[in-house]
């Protein structure tokens, strides 16, 4: 039996608190640990995307080291974030959320930092991965349209009008739904896979794969050693840390508890293999040199030396990777909105679902914002740093949320507890995430992916968060304005289990020690 702030629900007695929510604003609860982990697929076809740039610059035996250790970062961070997830099971947004949570009680700007900070880098992404998929079909099928034309701000081509069409294609299978998008997402995820297991093969499966490849060569921007190792890490962990996107979708898992930890905890384990293995696959087969000049598309000659005809199919899996992506990024960052709305951290018009039980308005503004992105700034990039600062900040609230949850509540209900250890893995994580944010940020130009302007961008952003957060607070709710909330607002919104009654081999709460 489980206890829902009260209200008691009789039935399968394995289900999780909070697996009966009910109310206009409640999501269908639909999905299962593998489509968690399904949604979690999209993070390595990332790594397709900024892994030629990396390997590039700075050698593949560096972009190896710094890819692993921002993996093993992320895959801890998971774990973590797991806890925070079992407390608050049925919040909308994410680590977002869990960083509102575990800071309301100190200040209230928290929550709307952290939900427009992570809603920033996950939107402006969209942007970029439809002009990425613009570009391979054009190179691979229509080399020939070279045609532009001016928006007065930008030069847009054929790779443009291509990333326009899958902005509005990831948007109307996002409006109809989660499980039309669940499905693509299923398809597309299997062909993420393939070159996936090619490369992480291709020390034993390529004739052209050789140590005399892969290169150290950290140095190669001039700057101090540890200096470029962390300015890439930060532009890295953009993508490697998305993992996270999984707990953005609890309130969706039908058995919540259970498959909320399945599904982070195995998103995390998986991310580590895959930027382990496939880095090394790949650098011990391609020239750095090549690879600087063309870091995207050098994968299809790659893909090319290990079967026939590779070219093709690499182009075709690294745009439904790179489709995956869009669709995963619409749904996440949408959530992530409409979470804001309900805990009354932005305007209420977002806080509402359509009738297919998805944030239809908040996702038609991540399609708003990515075409106006495409059409007038052409090289959607030039956000890029914009986008990490925000999110980086975001991850360093959720961790220092996390440690101020356990020092507040220390004897709260926590379906999922880890083990004291993981106090003092969060205050090292959250030390590291803070260097990241302050050292990557000023060091973009190392890079290449930008500067002063995009940090001045960056900001504007985290500030119009605030902004919003006071309009609805003291013009649509018509509330006194707060600095900080009493603890006995969390606790409001904590999950309460009972002991599960009846057989079955788990219970609603699960310790965990190790």
């Amino acid at each position: 039996m489980v206890t829902i702030r009260g209200t008691v629900h009789e039935g399968d007695e394995r289900m999780s608190a909070h697996d009966a929510i009910a109310g206009d604003h409640a999501y269908e609860k639909t999905l299962r640990w593998w489509d968690g982990f399904t949604i979690s697929l999209s993070i390595p076809a990332a790594l397709f995307i900024g892994m030629g740039y990396a390997i590039g610059f700075i050698g593949a035996w560096t972009a190896l080291a710094l890819l692993g250790a921002v993996a093993v970062i992320a895959c801890l961070q998971n774990y973590i974030y797991s806890e925070m997830a079992g407390m608050f099971t049925d919040k909308v947004g994410g680590i977002s959320m869990y960083a509102h949570q575990g800071w309301r009680t100190r200040s209230t700007l928290v929550g709307p930092l952290a939900t427009y900070g992570y809603w920033f880098a996950w939107s402006s992404s969209l942007a970029i991965y439809g002009l990425q998929i613009g570009t391979l079909v054009q190179a691979e099928w229509f080399p020939d349209q070279t045609w532009t034309f001016s928006t007065g701000l930008a030069e847009i081509g054929f790779p443009h009008m291509v990333a326009l069409g899958v902005l509005v294609l990831g948007w109307a299978l996002n409006v109809l739904g989660m499980r039309p998008a669940m499905w693509l997402m299923y398809a597309t995820g299997v062909l993420v896979m393939i070159p996936i297991i090619a490369f992480a093969l291709a020390p034993i499966i390529s004739s052209d794969w050789s140590l005399s490849n892969m290169h150290w060569d950290i140095a190669a921007s001039g700057a101090p050693g540890w200096q470029t190792a962390i300015a890439w890490m930060f532009v890295l962990a953009w993508s490697v840390y998305g993992i996270e996107a999984v707990a953005s979708f609890v309130p969706e898992f039908r058995d919540t508890v259970r498959d909320t930890r399945i599904a982070l905890r195995l998103a995390g384990l998986f991310v580590v293999a895959v930027y382990l293995l496939v880095p090394f696959g790949v650098g011990g087969m391609v020239d750095q040199a090549e690879v600087a000049e063309n870091p995207v598309t050098f994968y299809l000659g790659a893909f090319e030396s290990l079967f026939p005809g590779g070219d093709i199919i690499m182009t075709v899996c690294l745009i439904a990777g790179l489709l995956l992506l869009m669709i995963m990024t619409t749904a996440d960052g949408g959530r992530v909105l409409h979470g804001s709305a309900l805990e009354g951290l932005t305007i209420k018009q977002l806080g509402v679902l359509n009738r297919f039980k998805v944030p239809g308005r908040a996702m038609s503004l991540d399609l708003v914002v990515n075409v106006i992105l495409i059409l007038f700034v052409g090289e959607a990039l030039a956000v890029i740093v914009a986008g990490i600062l925000g999110y980086l900040i975001c991850h360093v609230l959720s961790l220092t949320g996390f440690l101020n949850l356990r020092r507040d509540l220390p004897d709260a209900e926590r379906p999922i507890k880890l083990g004291r250890q993981w106090v003092y893995v969060a205050g090292v994580l959250a030390v590291v995430d803070t260097v990241l944010v302050v050292v990557g940020a000023l060091s973009a130009n190392i890079t290449g992916y930008g500067g002063t302007r995009e940090l001045v961008i960056g900001v504007l952003v985290l500030s119009l968060s605030v902004v919003l957060y006071a309009y609805r607070r003291l013009v649509q709710d018509k509330q006194e304005w707060a600095w900080k909330e009493p603890v006995s607002e969390v606790t409001a919104d904590l999950v309460e289990n009972e002991p599960a009654t009846g057989p079955g081999p788990e219970t609603d709460t699960v310790k965990e020690h190790a």
